[in-house]
Order: structure tokens, then sequence, then C-alpha cells
């Protein structure tokens, strides 16, 4: 069932709907008919480099507040992609970048959580960053300075290590991620140097 069992329409209780005689994984309502759907959640994140460092924020707000993670969030209406990858980057650690200067870098489902990820990267000619009012810090880590005891989210580490070995090599691929509950699939999808 929906967070909400009760349409916010007219007020009448949600029941599963049903097309062609097979239930779907949406919801009715069963007073005025209008159709109410869970989509899994967008979230964008963008791995900003220095040098061979990348950016962190410290989380300044619930879930994980006070870990460590690479900078991102929910995408929002009416936004691109990599305007919602900008703006989150901006939000959490006044870095600003256009969109247009993120090039794509990962994507995938976190089918746990319902949610899907869409990675961006960029490199950046200084390592200027202040916090903004989601975060409590924000700095740029080298793999070996990088507090990996205090991630915020250690099951997409993976990632994260993939992100430090392309700075290392120097050339980037675009990734795709597949992540359900006790598994972690990670492939190149294409090649791309830089």
């Amino acid at each position: 069932m929906p967070g909400n069992r009760y349409c916010p329409s007219c007020g009448a209780s949600l029941a599963r709907n049903v097309v062609g005689g097979e239930q779907r994984n949406h919801w009715k309502c069963t007073g005025c008919g209008q159709r109410h759907y869970d989509y899994p959640m967008i979230v964008v994140t963008a791995f900003v480099a220095y040098e061979d460092r990348l950016l962190w924020v410290q989380r300044g707000i619930e879930p994980q507040r006070g870990r460590w993670a690479i900078p991102g969030g929910f995408m929002e209406q009416r936004e691109t992609l990599a305007g919602a990858a900008a703006r989150e980057l901006h939000e959490e650690s006044g870095v600003l970048l256009p969109a247009d200067q993120l090039q794509l870098y990962m994507t995938g489902t976190i089918t746990f959580i319902n949610q899907v990820f869409v990675a961006f990267r960029a490199r950046v000619d200084t390592d200027y960053c202040a916090p903004g009012p989601e975060s409590e810090a924000c700095a740029f880590f080298s793999r070996r300075d990088c507090p990996w005891s205090e991630v915020a989210y250690p099951e997409v580490n993976d990632s994260i290590v993939q992100a430090y070995d392309d700075l290392d090599s120097g050339r980037f691929d675009v990734w795709q991620a597949e992540m359900t509950e006790g598994r972690y699939d990670f492939w190149s999808v294409s090649q791309s140097g830089r």
C-alpha cells in the first residue's frame, strides 16, 4: 500500500489497479477512479575531481547526518538530469558548475529502495568548496585520505572506488550498476578517454 491510503483528490480509499485482469503495481481510487503511481525516485550525483581528489560532503541532515557522501540528491519536477545534479552540487558544496559541464558517468537501479540513480562527473581547477545548508562540511579527498569508515552509504563504495580508479588511470567509461538485496553488479557500457 502506498504511504497514503486515501485519494488526495476525493478522500476515498485506494486499491491496487487491475488492468486486463492483472493486478498492477499502482493504485486506483475506489471513489473517483484516479490512478496513483508510486514511481522510483531519481537520485542524481556529481563526482567532481580536483587533481587526484574527489569532492565529498558531510551530511548535515538525516538520513546519515554527520557521515560523508558524494554530493547528490533527488531530482525535482521540471529539471533535467544534469541540471538537477548541478543544483544539488551547488546546494551541498558551493561548487557552481553549469549543467553542460557535467558528463554522464554512471547509471543504475537500487531496487530495494525503489531508486534510479544517474551520476555525472566533472573536473574543476580549484579546490574551493563551501558547505551549504544541508551539509556540515565539504572537502576534496584523495583515495588514501577518504573517510572510508564514515561513509554514509557504504553500499555504493564500489562506485566510488571506480571513480578513484578512473582518476588514477585518466580513462573514464560510462558505468552501469544494478543493486538488489545482497547483490551489486557493475560494468562498463562504453569507453571514452580524456
